[in-house]
């Protein structure tokens, strides 16, 4: 009888361990676990640099919440902001490799990070003056365009968030003209085409880093830098800088990118609630930065700050400065048609 008993108990723990192994099995056949009605959970790792405050996490929260309530919980979205997982380069190197699945920077970034220099085409100069027309990029052109780029490499755009435009902010004079800008120290990110279009401004830009920004300015070492609006306030620059001048020479776009294997793993229906609802958070993240660029214009007015336009026929000068910049990624890369395009969009045309 004991041995009876015995055997029972094992046969019995022997099927219960079958059952575990099982469900372990398929929860880790595409990186997920078991929703209960038998279909499989998509597990997402979606890392950033940005703070818990800032616009770019809260729509990365918007979207987390939209997909994971219309598939039901069949895909589940984990946030890693403030650069937990690294830095913007590092992050989306571990997007590349599989170990991250989602990040986003610009076109320029992510040209690095897939060895192809032809993406920085989305971030060249003077391509839209506000966020109407990088909006219009955004929507008509990025996703279409960028896919057959990135894909090869092993990652998907689905989507793209505003980093706003670009201008300049200056402790020692305004820029009204392409002449105001010749011989300007100013600071740029360690960026070819961000060097590239200032040397065609014919200012003297110069790479130091964000965070000594604040400080050299203060000490002369540069005279401004050319930044967004948000980042200025962020960084309390309004407090030891004089002029904002709306040279609007760069748009900022990051694209959001998902590892293409992983995707690959991801039933179609899924698929599709993903993109709608980056198409639907992008739409909305571009109309609230404006607002933000707003706000931080009047806080920059509030401190002192003056803000100036270009004089008529200015911005089209420094426009044809960049020439050698749209022909290089015309002739390099075969883009001709493709910037004509970007520059339609943005436009407003």
């Amino acid at each position: 009888m004991k041995k009876f008993l015995r055997t029972a108990v094992c046969l019995t723990m022997a099927a219960l361990m079958s059952m575990v192994t099982g469900c372990g099995a398929r929860g880790s056949a595409g990186g997920g676990q078991d929703a209960g009605d038998g279909a499989e959970t998509i597990e997402l790792k979606l890392a950033h640099i940005y703070s818990t405050n800032s616009n770019e996490d809260q729509y990365f929260q918007e979207f987390k919440k939209r997909v994971e309530e219309e598939t039901e919980g069949g895909v589940t979205i984990t946030i890693f902001p403030n650069s937990q997982l690294g830095s913007e380069a590092e992050t989306m190197q571990q997007v590349v490799l599989g170990t991250t699945d989602m990040a986003f920077g610009e076109g320029s970034s992510w040209a690095n990070a897939i060895n192809k220099p032809e993406l920085g085409v989305f971030g060249l100069p003077f391509l839209c003056s506000d966020l109407d027309g990088q909006a219009a990029i955004m929507r008509e052109l990025v996703l279409q365009e960028g896919t057959d780029m990135m894909v090869p490499s092993g990652v998907r755009p689905i989507f793209s968030f505003s980093g706003s435009i670009r201008n300049a902010i200056m402790k020692t004079k305004p820029i009204y003209t392409l002449e105001d800008c010749k011989g300007v120290k100013i600071r740029v990110p360690e960026v070819s085409l961000f060097v590239d279009t200032w040397k065609n401004l014919g200012a003297n830009p110069t790479t130091t880093p964000w965070g000594d920004v604040y400080t050299a300015i203060s000490q002369g070492v540069v005279e401004g830098a050319e930044v967004d609006a948000c980042t200025i306030v962020d960084s309390n620059l309004q407090e030891i800088t004089k002029y904002y001048s709306l040279t609007g020479h760069i748009s900022s776009i990051n694209i959001v990118a998902v590892n293409e294997e992983k995707w690959q793993t991801i039933p179609e229906e899924y698929r599709s609630v993903i993109l709608k609802v980056g198409a639907e958070v992008q739409e909305e993240q571009v109309k609230a930065r404006k607002t933000a660029d707003d706000e931080a214009v009047d806080v920059m007015e509030a401190a002192g700050v003056e803000v100036n336009k270009l004089e008529d026929g200015e911005y089209e000068k420094m426009v044809a400065s960049q020439q050698p910049i749209y022909d290089q990624y015309a002739e390099d890369y075969g883009l001709g048609d493709l910037i004509g395009k970007l520059k339609e969009a943005g436009s407003g045309k």
